[in-house]
């Protein structure tokens, strides 16, 4: 129990060990999720089950089984392409009507598109194993093109001059 609850001071050790919870990701990631499931579905989840859940998750990502990762990276990537599929068929919707709906619907598509191919990243360095670093990145080449056209020619008459259109690279 604590100051509020006991009407007494916390002890140092208490402090501790609300500061360690506080940062442990685990018992906050695991609160973030008790509270969105339990408005989502009505129902709670233990605090102790949920930080199990998730400690059993970091611990298996820490042992290099990525298979729980990957799966939720693959779910959210899936996720993210729907959100950009309903925002952008939104914006496309508000298009030439009144209001500023299409820009802010067109942006969030795009953010949630940038977020999945980010996602996608993530996803394709796990496949190419942890050696992808050392491998050479296949080189790059940039071609640059100079165009020159030519502005048309007219004599004293205002009559264009033939000859003159074209472009030269």
């Amino acid at each position: 129990m604590d100051e509020a609850q006991t009407g007494g001071p916390i002890s140092v050790a208490r402090m501790k060990e609300i500061a360690a919870q506080a940062v442990d990701p685990c018992v906050t990631s695991s609160m973030v999720v008790s509270a969105f499931w339990q408005e989502a579905r009505v129902s709670e989840i233990d605090p102790k089950a949920g930080y199990d859940a998730i400690r059993d998750e970091a611990d298996a990502v820490r042992d290099g089984v990525m298979t729980s990762a990957q799966a939720t990276l693959v779910g959210q990537a899936l996720a993210l392409n729907a959100i950009f599929a309903e925002l952008a068929r939104r914006g496309a919707a508000a298009l030439n009507r009144p209001g500023n709906a299409a820009e802010k619907y067109l942006r969030l598509a795009m953010k949630a598109q940038s977020q999945c191919r980010a996602t996608l990243n993530v996803l394709s360095d796990f496949a190419e194993g942890p050696d992808a670093e050392e491998r050479p990145a296949a080189p790059q080449y940039t071609r640059i093109e100079r165009v020159i056209v030519y502005p048309p020619r007219y004599d004293e008459d205002g009559n264009l001059i033939p000859g003159r259109e074209e472009s030269y690279g």
